[in-house]
């Protein structure tokens, strides 16, 4: 019997060690399974941080800038505080500070931005290093989260049994036991889920982090890549960026109140937003959250800087009258942009450009859906494929290749000038005069009659300035006077789309036709081109064509709305407007790039009725570009394509 029973011991005893051995395996096999993938993810989590360098900027002597385009370009600059960068300037002589505008007297070279790493859509992430770290911000982080950071390896088991104590105790879930890098490898790479195998996890991971990672880079890793709210519609990754949102100055000018502040919306970035009920509840959690600090040594005993009711008051104006500005959106932009042949200041005040404009027609366009588009080339560019072209879609989550190269918009009078020009060529003269008395045309289609925006206030008028103004019943007469056929011989060379016979479609000569920007791009460039060539041949003198003609601001359409250095420069330009304003065009030559401006509605265009025009919208995103990006206003310069 003993020795049946002695048998079933050690049978017992060996079921135990199998099992023993068995679970050590699973467990160890469980943990070389999430260090595993933990690897994966810390090497995906490496390979983000790269980040897309900013070109210099350089400011041009005798020009001016937007005194809020700069802040906004320094805030995000190496500099990180505008007030002081320009102070210095000032001192240097180097520009005239106005209420609303910078004079530049001297070239400025611009602090280079800061590289924007997050990869995600809408994000903006700045990571520095722990030594780029004010001390106040990581003080602050370790004492409002995890004090004894320092004496532990990832899991802290006094923590987790002093919770579970104020768990009992309160008979329900109050207080957790996570350290730091338990919170670091949740909000990297683990679920809010509260499941066992999840916390497990999440512990695993910690001990892991801390094995292969020093205390400063852990730091440093939680600083650059936890969530801290979003801000004018933009994700902020990272204490650099959650700084510039919320205090409109990098961390390194924040003092030890302001840090506590940053840190103190860690734990709930929508709930303590600084407006409304979320700045008390801000105010409350900051101002015990800064006893803590000074009570662990961590800050001085300096209540002076504790901020009174009025100053935090002034912190959510701030904070609420800067979201309006889509200073974040515009560096977003620029940040994502790696093309070279706008400077980094150039490619903000254009996208500042496009907001002012956007927010000025707000009430005109109502909720149609708006979209803008922009080609900008160099005269060595066969088109969008062109490491010398910047492009732009203001639907930003749509493909933008496909946006300026795919679809097709009416161009209105955009062609006009090509159209005028063709008629020099089939024999008539810019000093000729027109009737503008109405006309009509038999087509099998029905009697068609053009019409003109405005009455004509005199009988005749000269062809030269039925160019400028962009009429439209001169335009036909003369195409019916000359012939269809003859007109169409010559425009099907240059002008892509074009239906025949012309003489059954004529309104297209009045932009009855779809084009892209690019093939409007492409069209422009080898009209202006050949244009140049006759010029330069001694053909044609440059004040006797059509180059000069539209270069002449004060003369054309854009007269009542060109301003500033655009207005007495020559340009080459031409607007175009679809019906019912559904289409707003600008084309430009400036001597040294090409320029193709669009502002329409995109999709639902049903009973669609904008009051806008190529001039009050895509002319003045384009004049708002050119007067404001701090370069001297270049003209049509023939020489300079290089012919």
């Amino acid at each position: 019997m003993k020795g049946l029973n002695k048998k079933r011991f050690l049978l017992g005893v060996r079921v135990l060690l199998y099992m023993a051995i068995s679970l050590t395996i699973f467990i160890a096999g469980y943990i070389y399974i999430v260090v595993d993938e933990l690897k994966l993810k810390l090497e995906e989590t490496q390979i983000s941080q790269n980040a897309y360098q900013q070109e210099k900027s350089i400011l041009e002597k005798d020009t001016s800038v937007y005194r809020e385009d700069l802040d906004v370009f320094l805030l995000f600059s190496q500099e990180g505080k505008a007030q002081d960068y320009i102070t210095d300037q000032r001192e240097k002589k180097s520009l005239n500070l106005f209420s609303n505008k910078v004079e530049v007297l001297e070239d400025i070279k611009l602090p280079h931005l800061l590289s924007n790493s997050c990869q995600r859509y809408r994000c903006i992430q700045i990571r520095k290093k722990f030594t780029e770290i004010p001390s106040n911000i990581w003080k602050a982080l370790l004492g409002t989260e995890d004090f004894r950071f320092l004496e532990h390896k990832g899991v802290d088991p006094i923590a987790i049994a002093r919770a579970l104590i104020v768990d009992i105790i309160a008979m329900k879930f109050v207080q957790g036991g996570s350290t730091l890098t338990q919170q670091l490898v949740k909000n990297l790479f683990l679920t809010n889920e509260k499941k066992l195998s999840r916390k497990i996890k999440e512990m695993i991971y910690a001990l892991y982090i801390e094995n292969i990672l020093s205390k400063e880079e852990i730091i440093t890793l939680y600083l650059n890549e936890v969530f801290w709210g979003t801000y004018q519609g933009i994700y902020l990754k990272g204490f650099y960026a959650a700084s510039l949102a919320y205090f409109n100055k990098a961390p390194q000018y924040l003092n030890e109140f302001e840090a506590t502040v940053l840190v103190s919306l860690l734990k709930g970035p929508n709930f303590y937003r600084p407006r409304g009920r979320g700045l008390e509840r801000l105010e409350t959690r900051a101002n015990a959250v800064f006893k803590r600090l000074q009570n662990l040594d961590l800050f001085t005993q300096n209540d002076q800087i504790i901020w009174s009711k009025a100053r935090w008051m002034q912190f959510s104006e701030n904070y609420v009258q800067r979201a309006e500005q889509q200073a974040f959106y515009a560096y977003y932009l620029v940040s994502k942009n790696s093309e070279l042949s706008l400077e980094a200041f150039e490619k903000l005040v254009l996208f500042k450009a496009v907001e002012r404009r956007n927010l000025a027609l707000a009430s005109r366009v109502g909720d149609a859906d708006i979209g803008i588009k922009i080609l900008i080339a160099h005269p060595g560019c066969e088109g969008f494929d062109c490491k010398d072209s910047f492009s732009f879609y203001s639907k930003t989550q749509r493909e933008k290749r496909q946006a300026i190269t795919k679809e097709y918009h009416q161009i209105g009078s955009l062609f006009k000038p090509i159209v005028y020009d063709t008629y020099i060529d089939l024999g008539r003269s810019y000093d000729e005069e027109i009737s503008t008395a109405p006309i009509e045309l038999k087509l099998k289609s029905g009697i068609w009659r053009p019409k003109d925006y405005s009455r004509a206030k005199q009988d005749k008028i000269q062809l030269k300035a039925a160019l400028q103004k962009s009429k439209n019943i001169p335009l036909i007469r003369i195409a019916n006077e000359i012939g269809f056929d003859a007109l169409e011989e010559k425009l099907i060379k240059r002008i892509p789309r074009l239906k025949t016979p012309l003489g059954e479609y004529p309104a297209q000569l009045l932009g009855a036709l779809e084009l892209s920007l690019e093939e409007v791009f492409v069209t422009y460039k080898n009209f202006i081109e050949d244009k140049c060539k006759e010029i330069e041949s001694g053909a044609a003198k440059f004040e006797e064509t059509i180059l000069y003609y539209m270069s002449v601001a004060s003369e054309t359409t854009i007269s009542r709305l060109a301003s500033g250095p655009l207005r007495n420069a020559y340009i080459f330009g031409k607007t175009g407007t679809s019906n019912h304003g559904l289409d707003n065009w600008y084309f430009a030559f400036d001597g040294k790039q090409y320029y193709v401006f669009w502002y329409g509605v995109e999709s639902s265009r049903d009973q669609q009725k904008l009051r806008v025009s190529g001039a009050s919208t895509s002319f003045l995103i384009f004049q708002d570009f050119i007067n404001h990006r701090g370069k001297l206003v270049s003209e049509v310069w023939c020489e300079g394509l290089g012919i």
